[in-house]
């Protein structure tokens, strides 16, 4: 084992007080955050000293731990099926302010400030990011677990979690004069498959949004990865058929590196971004896939996303005319990064399939003005610190939310959670 590779986990067990266990097996794996910073993780598996099932793959009292390579700081700590030989004096005791303070030392965090208590249940206990006790998008989540005999048998923390030098402080102004002209763009007609009766059913919902402080900008609420590129281009070719067709090839999505590329710390590469030179060729190789996968289906589909995830380029294709329909028929495009060619495809269409045989919707009588009208008492605005890649700062928002939908053909007023 590699020198540097022994002292993470001989600090792992010293740590973590797992002197009664031995280490079965370890991987290094990388990824990206949100902000395009390239995130080393040691995973190991532990098993407790005198195991009679130690040929089971985790068995019970096995330790699973996650610690990010450089910095040492854990993210995950579990003990299978509850049971944990561990020495208690490295862990907190089950009440939620010693979980509180150890995940502290742990994490470097601070309660109130940079986390919350979302929810405190069986023995679980779910904190979100926080800004000042505002909640933070994209969130950041702490979960810590215990046994019945009071032992910490889970933890993990993921997402981000900004300091102090990250947020553009400001007191939340964000009043309904601000925000009712964006709020009456969020109100879209959607068709919501209803299994039970068999049909398509008509809606006017809430699209959750983010409006800035100063009421000026809304920012989606589901937001692509910073190495994301949106566009809108329709496919269209000449419709002379070619003689070809498309054979997808073989995909690896397998995020484990070696240690010496750890050591390295050499970026991922789905952090680079997509110039315009790749846009077009991914462009151009996306609808040549087309013509070989869809002969037909010129002019029917646009590109809207190029990302980078997971070691390739993915392109999205989605109707050049949207249904309205809650789920809407896309395809993914998988390409080589350095090629930029289509290796691989995904279609949710077969899944769509079971809709097949549903009755179209009824045609809408509820305007959209008198459904925005119905909705507009039940809207909520609760202050959020949203990252804004443009500033590089959190920027205080209002999410924009609202838990009810107006029936389109009757004007009725239903909860969302019901359909």
């Amino acid at each position: 084992m590699n020198e540097q590779l022994r002292e993470l986990t001989e600090y792992i067990q010293e740590s973590l007080g797992l002197q009664h266990y031995h280490l079965t097996q370890h991987h290094i794996f990388r990824e990206t955050n949100h902000f395009n910073e390239t995130i080393y993780t040691l995973n190991t598996e532990w098993m407790w000293d005198g195991a009679k099932d130690a040929g089971v793959f985790n068995p019970a009292g096995a330790a699973v731990v996650d610690m990010n390579f450089h910095t040492r700081e854990f993210t995950r700590i579990t003990f299978v099926k509850d049971i944990s030989h561990a020495l208690s004096d490295n862990y907190p005791s089950s009440d939620t302010e010693s979980a509180i303070e150890w995940i502290e030392a742990q994490t470097g965090l601070t309660f109130g400030r940079q986390f919350l208590l979302i929810d405190d249940a069986d023995g679980v206990l779910s904190f979100g990011a926080a800004v000042d006790n505002i909640p933070v998008s994209p969130t950041g989540t702490i979960e810590i677990a215990f046994n019945e005999d009071g032992q910490l048998t889970n933890f993990w923390i993921s997402g981000d979690f900004p300091d102090e030098n990250q947020i553009q402080w400001e007191p939340f102004a964000l009043t309904p004069e601000k925000f009712e002209s964006h709020a009456k763009e969020q109100c879209v007609l959607m068709e919501v498959p209803d299994e039970y009766q068999q049909e398509w059913k008509a809606y006017y919902g809430m699209e959750e949004a983010f409006i800035t402080n100063d009421g000026d900008r809304v920012i989606p609420f589901v937001r692509g990865e910073n190495s994301a590129v949106t566009l809108d281009m329709v496919m269209e070719w000449d419709p002379e058929p070619i003689d070809e067709t498309f054979t997808p090839g073989e995909t690896d999505f397998s995020t484990e590196v070696t240690v010496e590329t750890a050591l390295k710390n050499e970026p991922h590469p789905d952090g680079q971004p997509i110039t315009e030179d790749v846009q077009k060729t991914c462009a151009m190789e996306a609808l040549h896939f087309l013509q070989k996968a869809y002969p037909d289906d010129s002019g029917k589909w646009k590109l809207t996303t190029l990302t980078r995830e997971k070691g390739y380029l993915f392109a999205e294709l989605r109707p050049t005319k949207p249904t309205g329909k809650m789920l809407e028929r896309k395809i993914k495009v998988i390409m080589d990064p350095d090629r930029l060619s289509p290796v691989d495809y995904s279609d949710n269409a077969q899944l769509l399939g079971m809709f097949n045989n549903f009755q179209e919707a009824e045609s809408a009588v509820v305007t959209e003005a008198e459904a925005f009208e119905t909705l507009w008492d039940h809207i909520e605005m609760d202050p959020v610190y949203v990252y804004d890649d443009a500033a590089g700062k959190y920027i205080l928002c209002g999410k924009l939310d609202c838990a009810y939908a107006v029936v389109a053909v009757t004007g009725e007023i239903v909860l969302l959670n019901t359909l």
